[in-house]
């Protein structure tokens, strides 16, 4: 949502109204901002007049490239070898060749976001990417893939030739139907 009010109009390339304007004209003033933001200019102070749902896109927008930048600016860090904030040492579990994975995926799916303005899959992926950090970090996985297998001996099917020959054993289709 906040890519189409930046879209076409572009943040700042609005039209003007003066307070005065608003005041006698609220209604000109109202039904431009419905479609795209305006500028209410009063004593050289500039103001944004534009619809709530627009601004709350453009605050949810923010918000989540900010978690996004925050990855990867810890993900650089780690990187570079330097300090990574402690709410994204779970980063630490992948290697270098993960870490650019991770990074090149976020960047895909933040740049999808902000046109759709949906940001689910990027929540979704950094938890994807979370979990699979604690599964690593748990060595489980590892430790699953590194046990010898344990032969499980398979029971021999019944002899089709053994079985009665009138249809009402249990689990057979006649007793079935006479339940």
């Amino acid at each position: 949502m906040a890519a189409t009010i930046i879209g076409d109009h572009g943040l700042f390339a609005d039209q003007v109204f003066t307070a005065t304007d608003l005041n006698r004209r609220a209604g000109e003033v109202l039904n431009q901002a419905r479609t795209h933001p305006v500028t209410i200019s009063r004593n050289n102070e500039q103001f944004a007049l534009l619809k709530r749902e627009y601004a709350a896109g453009l605050v949810s927008a923010v918000s989540h490239l900010r978690n996004v930048l925050t990855l990867t600016r810890n993900v650089h860090a780690l990187l570079a070898a330097k300090h990574v904030d402690e709410s994204a040492s779970w980063i630490k579990a992948f290697d270098a060749e993960d870490l650019s994975k991770m990074v090149d995926e976020l960047s895909t799916a933040a740049d999808s976001a902000f046109g759709a303005g949906d940001w689910e899959p990027v929540d979704a992926l950094i938890h994807e990417w979370h979990e699979s950090a604690l599964v690593i970090s748990s060595r489980v996985l590892e430790g699953a893939m590194n046990e010898p297998a344990e032969p499980t001996p398979l029971q021999r099917p019944a002899d089709p030739g053994t079985a009665s020959s009138n249809g009402n054993e249990p689990g057979t289709a006649a007793e079935t139907e006479a339940r």
